[in-house]
């Protein structure tokens, strides 16, 4: 209750501001967006031997499109899409720590992909007329791909191979984001943006034929640059 009540204050207090500022938009934005998926929480933890916790910085692409119903207040819909490709070596340091056993290990793995569809407010608060502080409070639907991966394992006496099989899990999630905008002409905008989304996931795989249940907080940081146009 107190966490909705900051929420809420927060809200009032940006759209207090938003109306006392001049007018920078048309009616319409939309923006395209690409940058760096940066692992949080769980994901890319580096214990254990579950693939989430190896992966790596990776890629990522954003597209949105805004309705200014009000001066600086919109409603929006946004894309996005990332990838994190999964350290290997790191991986196989993990399984040489789970068992003394090993003697060498070595990973084949494909990378982790996150894409969600989102939907909710944004907040344009100008500066001067060619600065802009940008602000998104959006939910919306979140799937994430625990890729496929292979384990060559080896020990004094024998080989072993533990291949793990896939899974998708689509779940309800959120995103908040925080940005600058720079004017470049009437029409055209430069924007740097940081996201931020978070989701506890249960991940049910097969390791060799043995049943995986794997809860995970996968939570990531996007740094994206992108431009966009109103109208």
């Amino acid at each position: 209750m107190k966490r909705l009540f900051i929420i809420l204050l927060i809200i009032g207090s940006v759209i207090k501001i938003a109306n006392s500022q001049e007018y920078m938009y048309q009616r319409g934005l939309v923006t395209l967006s690409a940058g760096v998926a940066i692992p949080a929480y769980d994901f890319g933890k580096l214990r254990g031997i579950n693939l989430s916790s190896y992966v790596k910085i990776g890629t990522n692409i954003t597209a949105e499109a805004v309705y200014f119903y009000s001066w600086h207040i919109g409603f929006g819909v946004l894309l996005n899409y990332s990838i994190n490709p999964i350290n290997n070596e790191k991986l196989s340091e993990g399984y040489l720590l789970a068992s003394s056993a090993f003697t060498s290990v070595t990973a084949e793995t494909e990378p982790f992909r996150d894409f969600s569809g989102l939907a909710g407010f944004v907040f344009d608060i100008p500066a001067n007329e060619y600065f802009s502080l940008t602000f998104k409070m959006m939910a919306g639907l979140r799937n994430v791909y625990k890729p496929t991966a292979l384990i060559k394992t080896t020990t004094v006496f024998s080989s072993v191979d533990y291949y793990e099989t896939s899974n998708n899990e689509l779940l309800f999630a959120f995103l908040t984001s925080i940005g600058v905008r720079f004017k470049v002409n009437e029409n055209l905008n430069a924007h740097f943006t940081a996201y931020y989304i978070g989701s506890k996931l249960e991940f049910n795989y097969n390791r060799s034929h043995k049943e995986i249940n794997e809860l995970s907080h996968i939570g990531v940081l996007q740094s994206t640059l992108g431009v966009s146009y109103s109208f």
